[in-house]
C-alpha cells in the first residue's frame, strides 16, 4: 500500500500522513474536551490536511514547484455534507469546514456566488476546489468516510428570528478552530523537531496553592482597622470561592489588597470546581509588569505567564526559545497575565497566531482587574464574549475595581447576574479614605505651575500629551519628570522607577503625566492635581495620592482642575462628572460611582447608533445576509481595541543597532518584532506621515520605520517635531 507523508524534514525524514491526521485529531479532541465538544474537533483534527493525499502535494514535499491549496479539501468533504438536505449535522459540518479552510490562512468571510477564484472567502476557496480537478481520493483509503456527528446542541443553534443566537456559533466555530490550529502546531513541532521543544505547564495548583498561603502568612497578626478590613475582604473571597460558578464583583476601595484576594478567590474557586488555569486581565502595559513580579515572587517564575506587547521572552541557556516564548503561543500555564488589548482581540480574531491560545480560556478563572477601563464603544461585544465564556464554556469571571461600573442590566441583556463578593464593602470606603476631592474649578497654567512647584512633589494629571508638554515646559528641571506614550515602554519604565526611588527618598518628585500612570502604577504622592476628566479616572488618580495612608486624609488633598485647552472628546464625561459631583458630598463613594457609570452608559434614543457598540459588531454576527452568516474576517478587521491603527517609529540607542538594521534592510521575525515594541513610539499614520515628510525616518518595512535623526527624540519627553516643540500627539 502506497505511504503518504505529511512533512519531510531538512535531514530527510518523514512524517507520514496517517500519524498526523491521528495525532492532530487526539489532541485536538483532548483541548475541545473542556468545553464539551471533543468528538466534532476530532473529526476537524482526521480531515484537515486530507488534501495532502494529493499526489500535486506528495512531490511538492520531494521538491515540486507546482502550487497547491490543500486546505480547501477537507473543507470541501464537510461543505458537501453540510448542503445535504435535512442532514443532522449540517450546522456542525459548517463549522468543520470553515475551520478547515481556515487552518493556514486564517477563519474567512462566507462571501457569495460572485466571488471570484481570486477572493479570499469561503465561498471562493469552495469554488477553487470544484474546479481545480485535484484527485486526493486516497484519504479514504486512510482516514475513511467522514464519522457521523450529533446535531449541533440547541444552545448553539442559530435562529433566524433572534440575532442574538447567532453569537454562540460563531463563537463556536473559533473554538473548535483553535482547538485544531494548536493541536496541528503541536503535532508538527514535536515531529519537526524529533521531540527536542519541550513545553513546560508549570506546576500543579495544590503545589501553587501550598506557596500561596505561605506567602500569605506574612500579613498575619498585623493589627489596625485597615488591616482588619483587608483580613475581611480576604475572608470574603474566599468564601465566595466555593460556591457555584458565573460572574462575580469583587468592589474594593484602593488599599483593599484586592490583588492577593482576587488570587485567593480564583485559587479557591479553581479548586473547588476543578478548573484549569487563571487569567488575569490587565488594562494598561504600564501596570502589567508589577503585577506579573508580585505573582512571580509568589509561584515562581516557571508557573506564571506574562503575555503582552513588550514582554521580553528571552532565550534559554542553550539559545532556543524559552519555556515563557512557547507558552505564550497557546497560553499552555497555569497563571497567564495578559492586557485587555490582547485578550478581547484574540476573542474575536480570525488569525491563526491570535486564535490558537483560545481553546485554553475555556474552564479557567479570569479577572478582569480595573474592570472600569473596559471600552465604552467596545463594551457590548466585550461583556457578551465574557457571557458566553460563561454560560457555555465553563469560566468565571470576576471583576475587580475600586470603582465598580454599572453593568448589572447590561449583563442582564446576556441572562447573566453579577455578584457581590464584598457586599457590605461601601461600609469600608471611610475607612479606606486616604484623600479629599477639592474642586478648584478653571485655573490657568500660570496658576496650576506655581502650585506644583509650591508642593515639593506632586503629581499633575493631564487629558492630553499636548497639555502634559506644555505644563512640563514651564517647569523643566531636577525632580520634574514628563510621563506619556511619546516615550518608548523602556523609557516610561525607567522613568517610572526613578519616580519611585525618589518618592521613597523623600527626595523633590513632581510628575506631569497622561492617564497612563493612574490605573494601578504603585507611586504615592502627598498631593495630586487632576483636570477633570471621568470619575473613574479623577478617582483612580487619586489612588497615586497619600497611598500608604501615612499622612491625614483631610491633608491629603485631590485637587480638581479645568484649563483652557479644546477638548472636544471629553466633553461629555466631564459633564457627567460634574453633574454626579453636584449631586454626592462624597464623589469616591460607591453610590455616587455607579451613578457616574448609569449616566455614562445610557444611549439617547436620538442617537443613530449604539455608542456601547460603536462598530456594530454584534449587529454584523446577527445579521440574517446569507453572505455574512460567518463573518470572521470582517469580526476581526472591526474589532479593535486601539480605535486607529497605528505604525511605530524605531528609537535608536545603543543596544538595539541589530533591531535598526533589520528594519532598514526589510528582514523581521517574530523576535525582533517583540523587541522593536519596547524601544518604538506608536504614533497614527498622518503623523507618521509627517515625520516621512520631514526626512527622519527610514524606508518603512511592516508599518515600522527607524528615526534616522535622534535630535527628534527628547532624552525627557520622547517623540516630538522638531519645528514647534510640541509632542506629536494632541
Amino acid at each position: 500500500m502506497k505511504e503518504y507523508f505529511a512533512h519531510k524534514t531538512e535531514d530527510g525524514r518523514k512524517q507520514t500522513l496517517l500519524d498526523h491526521s491521528e495525532g492532530t485529531a487526539e489532541r485536538a479532541a483532548k483541548f475541545a474536551e473542556s468545553f464539551g465538544f471533543a468528538e466534532e474537533a476530532r473529526a476537524g483534527g482526521k480531515f484537515h490536511d486530507a488534501g495532502k493525499y494529493s499526489p500535486i502535494f506528495q512531490r511538492r514535499l520531494d521538491g515540486g514547484k507546482e502550487s497547491y491549496e490543500h486546505s480547501s479539501a477537507g473543507m470541501y468533504l464537510f461543505a458537501k455534507r453540510m448542503s445535504v438536505k435535512g442532514s443532522p449535522s449540517g450546522l456542525i459540518d459548517m463549522l468543520e469546514a470553515y475551520i478547515i479552510a481556515g487552518h493556514h490562512s486564517g477563519l474567512p468571510d462566507t462571501g457569495s456566488s460572485a466571488d471570484t477564484e481570486d477572493d479570499p472567502t469561503f465561498q471562493a476557496k469552495l469554488r477553487r476546489r470544484e474546479n481545480s480537478g485535484v484527485d486526493f481520493e486516497a484519504y479514504k483509503d486512510e482516514l475513511g468516510e467522514l464519522p457521523a456527528l450529533r446535531a449541533l446542541p440547541a444552545d448553539f443553534v442559530p435562529r433566524g428570528n433572534d440575532p442574538d443566537s447567532f453569537f454562540p456559533f460563531q463563537f463556536l466555530g473559533r473554538m473548535l478552530f483553535s482547538s485544531l490550529v494548536d493541536a496541528d502546531f503541536l503535532d508538527t513541532e514535536e515531529f519537526m523537531s524529533d521531540g527536542k521543544v519541550v513545553r513546560d505547564g508549570g506546576e500543579s495548583f495544590d503545589v501553587l496553592s501550598e506557596k500561596f498561603e505561605r506567602h500569605m502568612e506574612k500579613f498575619s497578626g498585623k493589627t489596625g482597622k485597615l488591616c482588619e478590613n483587608r483580613g475581611r475582604i480576604l475572608r470574603d473571597c474566599k468564601r465566595a470561592a466555593n460556591l457555584e460558578k458565573g460572574v462575580w464583583r469583587l468592589t474594593v476601595p484602593t488599599g483593599g489588597g484586592k490583588t492577593l484576594s482576587s488570587m485567593a478567590f480564583a485559587l479557591g474557586h479553581l479548586k473547588k470546581h476543578g478548573m484549569k488555569r487563571i487569567i488575569y486581565v490587565i488594562p494598561y502595559i504600564s501596570i502589567i509588569k508589577q503585577t506579573v513580579a508580585i505573582f512571580e515572587d509568589i509561584f515562581g517564575a516557571e508557573n506564571v505567564l506574562g503575555h503582552y506587547s513588550t514582554a521580553d521572552f528571552r532565550p534559554d541557556e542553550n539559545g532556543e526559545r524559552s519555556a515563557a516564548e512557547l507558552a505564550s503561543e497557546n497560553w499552555d500555564k497555569p497563571i497567564i497575565v495578559t492586557t485587555n488589548v490582547q485578550f478581547f482581540e484574540s476573542l474575536f480574531a480570525n488569525r491563526t497566531s491570535s486564535c490558537r491560545k483560545l481553546h485554553n480560556i475555556a474552564d479557567s478563572v479570569i479577572i478582569f482587574d480595573e474592570a472600569q477601563m473596559l471600552p465604552v464603544g467596545l463594551l457590548r461585544p466585550c461583556l457578551r464574549a465574557i457571557s458566553e465564556l460563561v454560560k457555555n464554556y465553563r469560566c468565571t469571571a470576576l471583576l475587580c475595581t475600586a470603582t465598580q461600573p454599572a453593568l448589572e442590566k447590561l449583563l442582564a441583556d446576556n441572562s447573566i447576574t453579577a455578584r457581590e463578593i464584598c457586599p457590605e464593602v461601601g461600609e469600608m470606603y471611610s475607612d479606606f479614605a486616604r484623600v479629599r476631592y477639592e474642586r478648584i474649578g478653571k485655573i490657568s497654567d500660570d496658576e496650576l505651575c506655581e502650585r506644583l512647584l509650591e508642593s515639593g512633589s506632586a503629581l499633575c494629571v493631564l487629558n492630553t500629551k499636548k497639555g502634559v508638554r506644555a505644563i512640563y515646559d514651564r517647569i523643566r528641571g531636577e525632580g520634574v519628570f514628563h510621563l506619556s506614550t511619546n516615550m518608548t515602554p523602556e523609557h516610561l519604565g525607567r522613568c517610572i522607577e526613578t519616580i519611585r526611588e525618589r518618592l521613597n527618598e523623600h527626595m523633590r518628585c513632581i510628575v506631569i503625566s497622561t492617564s497612563l500612570i493612574e490605573a494601578g502604577v504603585d507611586v504615592d504622592f502627598p498631593v495630586v492635581f487632576r483636570e477633570n476628566a471621568g470619575l473613574d479616572s479623577i478617582i483612580q488618580a487619586g489612588g497615586r495620592c497619600n497611598r500608604e495612608g501615612k499622612n491625614p486624609a483631610d491633608e491629603s488633598v485631590v485637587y480638581i482642575f479645568s484649563r483652557d485647552e479644546d477638548q472636544p472628546r471629553f466633553e461629555a464625561v466631564k459633564s457627567i462628572t460634574n453633574r454626579v459631583c453636584e449631586l454626592f458630598d462624597n464623589i469616591s463613594s460607591p453610590e455616587a460611582i455607579h451613578d457616574y457609570f448609569e449616566r455614562l452608559y445610557k444611549t439617547s434614543p436620538y442617537e443613530k447608533k449604539d455608542k456601547l457598540d460603536e462598530k456594530n459588531i454584534l449587529g454584523l454576527i446577527g445579521q440574517k445576509d446569507v453572505k455574512k452568516i460567518l463573518p470572521y474576517r470582517e469580526i476581526s478587521d472591526r474589532f479593535r481595541y486601539i480605535d486607529k491603527e497605528q505604525k511605530l517609529v524605531l528609537i535608536p540607542d545603543d543596544k538595539n543597532g541589530e533591531l535598526c538594521g533589520a528594519v532598514r534592510s526589510g528582514k523581521l521575525s517574530r523576535k525582533i518584532l517583540r523587541e522593536i515594541t519596547k524601544c518604538s513610539v506608536a504614533v497614527y499614520p498622518y503623523q507618521f506621515e509627517e515625520l516621512r515628510k520631514c526626512g527622519v525616518l527610514s524606508d518603512e518595512c511592516g508599518s515600522i520605520a527607524v528615526l534616522e535623526d535622534k535630535s527628534w527624540y527628547d532624552k525627557d519627553c520622547g517623540l516630538v517635531i522638531k519645528e514647534t516643540g510640541e509632542g506629536i500627539f494632541g
